[in-house]
C-alpha cells in the first residue's frame, strides 16, 4: 500500500506560521509549515497572501474558533487520520465526542478543507449516542443546504419512524425541532418527499484524487461503511 504523506517540499525550508486559536487564557497557538496550510486551506492561502497584515506578520488569529477542532485538524493534516481513542484536550464524554467532530467539520468549512470535513463526518456518524446540542450546533453553525444539516434530518426521521425515544429524551427533542425552525421545515419536507440517502450521501469530496498527494490509505476513507444504529 502507498503510504506516501505530504510532500518534503511542503514541510521542509517552510516559514513558520503561529495559527493562534481561541481568545484569552483558553488560547492556543500552532507553529505550522506556511506551504502546508496554504496547500491544503484556501482560507490560509488567501489569509497568508500579500497584503494581509497577518501575512506580514507570520501569523493567523482565529478568536472564534474552537482549539479542541483545531487539534484535530492539527493531527489530520500531518497523518490523514482522526483517532477516535484520542481525547482533546481531556478525556471527553460521548457527547461532547459527537460535539467536538461537529465543531471541526464547521471549522473545515471555514479553512476550505472538505476533506477534513469528511473525516470528521465519518467520526461523528460513529459518536452517537447524540443529545439535543449536536442539532442546535449544526444549525447555528451550518448555513441552509449544508450536508451536516442534511445528515441531522436524515438521523432525526430515521428515529421518527423506528420510534428509538425514551421517555427521558423524546420531550427534549420534540421542544428541540420545535424550537429550530429551519430544522422542523427540514424534517417535515424529507418526510413529504420520502427521500431516500445512504449516509455516504453526506461526503463532500468525490474523487480524492483530486488533492495533489491523496494516498490510498486516505482515499479508502471515502468507503468507509457507515452504519446508523438508530442512536438518540
Amino acid at each position: 500500500m502507498n503510504t506516501r504523506k505530504p510532500p518534503v517540499t511542503l514541510l521542509e525550508g517552510q516559514p513558520s506560521i503561529a495559527v493562534k486559536v481561541g481568545a484569552g487564557n483558553k488560547a492556543i497557538t500552532w507553529n505550522l509549515p506556511k506551504g502546508l496550510l496554504t496547500h491544503i486551506s484556501p482560507f490560509f492561502k488567501a489569509a497568508l497572501s500579500r497584503g494581509w497584515f497577518e501575512a506580514q506578520a507570520e501569523s493567523v488569529d482565529l478568536p472564534e474558533d474552537d482549539p479542541a477542532a483545531f487539534r484535530l485538524f492539527y493531527k489530520w493534516l500531518y497523518t490523514w487520520t482522526l483517532s477516535k481513542s484520542e481525547k482533546y484536550p481531556t478525556k471527553i464524554t460521548k457527547d461532547l465526542d459527537a460535539l467536538l467532530y461537529v465543531e471541526a467539520w464547521i471549522l473545515g468549512d471555514k479553512l476550505g478543507c472538505p476533506h477534513f470535513q469528511d473525516f470528521a463526518y465519518a467520526h461523528l456518524d460513529n459518536a452517537g449516542p447524540y443529545d439535543t446540542d449536536i442539532a442546535k450546533k449544526i444549525y447555528t453553525g451550518t448555513p441552509e443546504g449544508s450536508s451536516l444539516r442534511r445528515w441531522m434530518t436524515h438521523v432525526m426521521v430515521d428515529w421518527i419512524s423506528t420510534g428509538v425515544f425514551t421517555d427521558n429524551n423524546r420531550d427534549r427533542w420534540a421542544n428541540t425541532v420545535a424550537d429550530i425552525n429551519d430544522f422542523a421545515t427540514d424534517v417535515l419536507k424529507y418526510q413529504i418527499l420520502k427521500e431516500k440517502h445512504t449516509l455516504a450521501d453526506f461526503m463532500l469530496v468525490s474523487d480524492w484524487n483530486d488533492f495533489g498527494f491523496c494516498n490510498e490509505e486516505l482515499g479508502a476513507q471515502k468507503v468507509i461503511v457507515f452504519h446508523h444504529h438508530g442512536r438518540c
